[in-house]
């Protein structure tokens, strides 16, 4: 990879860190309890997410490492994801269940 290839990169990876964080603090500002779940963040870290500055925010974002966790691991959510049930409707819920218990047991 070339010295221009791994800026562009880690450009990105610092855009899509800013981006989280800011759409995290939405989320935990309109709805606690739903931002949590939707972040899969404890009440702990969405107090610290919520207390960052904009300065602070902009700091944590321009780490070379995604800062959020996709969760993408999970075999049973991948291919829930994936399935075309009754058009989305079923797909939907179960996607909300597989998450809803994955919060749970990492807690």
């Amino acid at each position: 990879m070339s010295a221009k290839e791994s800026h562009a990169l880690l450009q990105d990876i610092q855009e899509v860190n800013l981006s989280y964080l800011m759409l995290a603090q939405r989320l935990l500002r309109e709805n606690l309890a739903a931002g949590m779940f939707r972040l899969g963040v404890t009440e702990d870290v969405a107090g610290i997410l919520l207390e960052l500055s904009p300065a602070q925010l902009v700091k944590l974002a321009s780490s070379s490492s995604l800062i959020c966790g996709f969760r993408l691991d999970d075999y049973s959510l991948l291919s829930t994801l994936t399935r075309d049930v009754l058009d989305g409707v079923l797909q939907q819920a179960h996607t909300t269940i597989l998450l809803s218990q994955r919060s749970t047991q990492s807690v």
